[in-house]
């Protein structure tokens, strides 16, 4: 019978560094959950996870990692650091998981990109179809490369269903201070969209957007927001419709896959619908089944590619 030594001979080895939210944090948490998934079935693996103490420690547990058969920077905070790093050092691979503006890196870097404009086209689809006045609005986080594709996403979805149907928007201010980070504005925002006559508000942008959806409750309107499964404001649960989820870990399980099965590419790495990685849950509120089903048959086809979402 071999020894344990001479069967993993070859260990695939993953290193894996959270920011300074540690792995409490959703997207970190995510992240090494879809460390842990990808990895499930390989003999020889084996996985670490570093927590820095401050942001100047996060090239230092990069470099740590050097060597390894992947390195994955958990989240957008670290996509400076992993960026030189990488190209300090050629001979590793390393993974850039949801930055908020994908980086140009190096050959031996891939950067997980979710298609929220997927999933924010069918949350503007379904609430075309939910409306009863004409009128829906989208509240977004401050003009980023991922804020402006999630509006393209939502217009398009809401016109593709009810064309003529008007769409009311805003991006957060850049100049407050507080990007996605600015509930107060957020419900301000969606207040005042239903002053216009919007029925159904759209929230996204972190905290900002979660400030939207409470602003769509405190006005009596439906809301559909963004990551929010089961939401622990009781306000936002009341008029929570469904939720534009992106599904970190499962994006992180493939790339890991991928790689420990000898398939590696650098660049960025689109994930949407036809790979499981996001998608538009109902959360509360029942839709009827002929609802559900236009749902369905419209994620199937941009799933396809016979539907594009704009942005």
């Amino acid at each position: 019978m071999p020894s344990p030594l001479a069967v993993c001979a070859q260990t695939f080895r993953v290193g894996f560094v959270a920011d300074v939210a540690s792995l409490d944090s959703r997207a970190d948490a995510a992240g090494w959950r879809g460390v842990r998934d990808g990895m499930r079935g390989l003999r020889c693996a084996h996985a670490e996870a570093a927590v820095p103490n401050h942001p100047a420690e996060y090239r230092q547990l990069l470099q740590a990692y050097v060597g390894y058969d992947l390195v994955i920077a958990g989240t957008f905070l670290l996509t400076d650091s992993i960026v030189d790093v990488a190209r300090a050092n050629p001979g590793t691979r390393f993974v850039l998981v949801d930055p908020i503006v994908a980086p140009a890196g190096p050959a031996n870097l891939a950067v997980l990109v979710f298609r929220e404009d997927q999933a924010a086209f069918l949350a503007g689809a379904l609430a075309s179809m939910v409306s009863k006045t004409g009128v829906i609005a989208g509240v977004y986080g401050p003009s980023g490369a991922t804020d402006q594709r999630q509006r393209a996403g939502f217009e398009h979805g809401a016109a593709y269903v009810r064309p003529g149907i008007r769409v009311l928007g805003a991006y957060q201010p850049a100049a407050d201070g507080l990007p996605y980070a600015n509930p107060g504005w957020g419900a301000a925002q969606a207040r005042e969209f239903a002053r216009q006559g919007a029925d159904v508000i759209f929230g996204t942008g972190g905290s900002t957007g979660k400030g939207a959806l409470r602003g769509a409750s405190q006005a009596g309107r439906i809301c559909i927001g963004a990551d929010m499964v089961a939401p622990s404001d009781p306000a936002v649960s009341d008029c929570l419709l469904a939720s534009a989820i992106k599904h970190l870990d499962r994006g992180v399980a493939l790339i890991v896959a991928d790689a420990a099965a000898g398939h590696w590419s650098g660049g960025a790495r689109r994930l949407g619908l036809s790979e499981g990685a996001v998608e538009l849950a109902p959360v509360q509120r029942e839709l009827s089944a002929g609802q559900l089903e236009e749902i369905q048959t419209i994620a199937a086809r941009l799933a396809a590619g016979v539907l594009t979402t704009g942005a």
